[in-house]
């Protein structure tokens, strides 16, 4: 089982995620794509994916690649050799902005878990 975890704190009358903790590489990759580079609007990357005229996207902190069925994530930063990639289905990709937006856009909850296991993206929730 893999996750990353993040948290809702409120600075200077502004309330945002800091990250809390990940079990991988991937998971922080996959938790830094959703919470800086999504953010609240997940419509230019559920675009991008619906419509097959790009190959690669980016934000200001992830690459976006695909391959075949394949989306690979990547950190734009990484400072290793090998960049590490997360690698999910169009699938996969697709029902984690759906999820990501139901749950944790439009709820807003104060602690946010992102568990991979068996191949499958949940996300857990606390107020």
């Amino acid at each position: 089982m893999e996750f990353v975890k993040y948290i809702r704190v409120s600075y200077l009358n502004h309330k945002y995620y800091n990250y809390e903790d990940a079990s991988s590489i991937i998971m922080c990759i996959l938790g830094r794509f959703l919470f800086s580079d999504v953010g609240s609007d997940i419509s230019f990357y559920k675009e991008w994916l619906l419509d097959n005229k790009y190959n690669s996207a980016g934000g200001n902190i992830t690459e976006l690649d695909r391959v075949g069925n394949y989306i690979l994530l990547t950190d734009a930063c990484s400072e290793e050799d090998v960049p590490t990639r997360a690698k999910m289905t169009n699938a996969q990709f697709l029902k984690l902005l759906v999820d990501w937006e139901e749950k944790v856009c439009k709820l807003k909850p104060k602690e946010v878990t992102i568990i991979y296991d068996n191949d499958e993206f949940v996300f857990e929730t606390k107020n």
